[in-house]
């Protein structure tokens, strides 16, 4: 793995951050960008080419390698909208990946370009009240009646549901298969449909990102199935593959930015810290700068067409763990110092969810255990 960029990668860098600079509001680097700012991003990239640049060209994409994908990342977060808020990734990164390894030619033409404009909003329903983490424990249940299949059940943490024109939904469709992951079937849902509710999730921060969503006799063509019907788990890992392995870097730039920012409380009046600190700075330094090697190797990986396998979980594990123990440090220095304590008690209560969602830490650990290191189950 070379970390040196080519002279393509830093045309293109070079190329975007002046795009970028002309074009995006540059207070969002300094606060947080509330969902209708993200979306008009989005949306002005979107007319530039450049929120899918990694698909193929003939679903209309720019056909662009992993790593200058990486790039866009890393300058996405540096102009403060990374695409790990960004309202268009889970149609783009999540459901576009899905629809073009997975998808029928009509799903293909219908959904894939207003994905790319941004035009058009999507939502994941995969978790549920009693199948969260166990994913093949999912009990929504989708009933073949002629040529629709009728949804009643409920799905759990759905991101951006209140503001989502579509859900792709992992449902069951045999009640009693064996093993449980056969019976289960993708459909792509529209949230216009007679039977939906949503209701949203209070979080410890105050906002509702999420929600919980029920289907009442809700009635979905079955031309809205990708892949087979029984077959949505294999559709489903494509989606989730995708979700562990992108916006690595985005992540690495606002979590570097946080520790420099505490690095600089620490700097004000090193009297003043408790023992430990700077070695708590010093391993938080680290397991960044191994995060980004990580995500590096990654596009690397991904760029030369090989298999990235288990470890966009080893990544997921490590910078949600290592993120979590950033702000629990931030927390006390900003406590100690009298800096913007609200931000980060803020910051530090939102970050609890990280071991959780796209995978709780259990299950990465499982799937590094069996996948990476051999080890039964």
């Amino acid at each position: 793995m070379n970390v040196e960029e080519t002279r393509e990668e830093r045309a293109f860098r070079e190329q975007l951050r002046g795009w970028l600079d002309s074009n995006i509001d540059p207070d969002l680097r300094l606060r947080p960008a509330t969902f209708a700012e993200r979306l008009e991003a989005d949306r002005q990239m979107a007319s530039e080419g450049l929120i899918a640049v990694t698909w193929p060209v003939e679903y209309g994409g720019r056909g662009t390698t992993p790593s200058l994908a990486a790039i866009l990342d890393d300058e996405r977060a540096r102009a403060g909208i990374p695409a790990a808020r960004s309202p268009s990734r889970l149609g783009v990164h999540l459901l576009g990946p899905t629809l073009m390894r997975h998808g029928s030619p009509e799903q293909q033409r219908e959904f894939l370009p207003p994905i790319l404009r941004a035009e058009q909003l999507w939502c994941q329903g995969f978790s549920e009240p009693d199948a969260g983490s166990d994913l093949a424990n999912a009990r929504c249940f989708a009933e073949h009646v002629g040529s629709h299949l009728v949804l009643r059940g409920t799905k759990i943490w759905t991101t951006q549901a209140m503001e989502s024109d579509w859900c792709f939904a992992l449902v069951r469709t045999t009640a009693n298969a064996t093993p449980k992951h056969r019976g289960l079937t993708f459909v792509l849902v529209s949230m216009a449909e007679p039977g939906i509710d949503i209701r949203p999730l209070v979080q410890l921060t105050g906002d509702a990102e999420f929600s919980q969503v029920f289907f009442d006799d809700v009635r979905v063509e079955t031309a809205n199935v990708v892949g087979e019907a029984g077959g949505g788990w294999t559709v489903a890992m494509t989606t989730l593959s995708s979700e562990r392995t992108f916006a690595q870097l985005s992540r690495y730039r606002l979590y570097s930015d946080q520790l420099a920012r505490i690095a600089q409380m620490i700097a004000s009046d090193p009297a003043a810290i408790p023992d430990g600190w700077l070695s708590e700075l010093g391993v938080l330094y680290a397991d960044l700068t191994g995060i980004r090697n990580l995500s590096y190797k990654i596009a690397s990986l991904a760029t030369a067409g090989r298999a990235v396998d288990s470890l966009s979980s080893i990544t997921k594990l490590w910078w949600s763990n290592t993120h979590q123990r950033l702000l629990d440090l931030g927390l006390r220095v900003a406590t100690r110092f009298a800096v913007d304590e609200d931000e980060w008690y803020r910051l530090w209560l939102d970050s609890r969810a990280e071991t959780i969602y796209a995978g709780s830490s259990e299950i990465q650990r499982n799937i590094i255990a069996e996948r990476q290191l051999g080890l039964p189950r």
